[in-house]
């Protein structure tokens, strides 16, 4: 079961704060595994490759999970020092 957490520290350390709860997901990680199954597959190893693979879109839902929660802290950061929703704001941008 996933729960959420909380735990106040100061404006400034938000950003800091983040990128320490999102270091631990390293893209090489992806890389390396993604590269992994590719040689599963390439040795036909295919019961292996639906394991790994499975193993791997499990680790790629947590890191979105995780992703998710970063741009939601981020987005309650930037509303709390520019007073608006700046992600409504980059999404009008982008669709211009």
């Amino acid at each position: 079961m996933k729960v959420k957490i909380s735990y106040t520290v100061e404006l400034d350390d938000v950003p800091r704060q983040v990128y320490k709860f999102l270091i631990d997901e390293k893209p090489s990680v992806i890389s390396r595994d993604y590269d992994n199954i590719l040689k599963i597959i390439d040795d036909n190893n295919i019961e292996q490759a639906l394991h790994e693979i499975d193993i791997f879109r499990l680790n790629l839902a947590s890191i979105d999970q995780k992703l998710d929660d970063a741009q939601s802290i981020l987005d309650g950061y930037m509303r709390a020092r520019y007073g608006s929703n700046t992600n409504e704001e980059n999404q009008d941008v982008q669709k211009e």
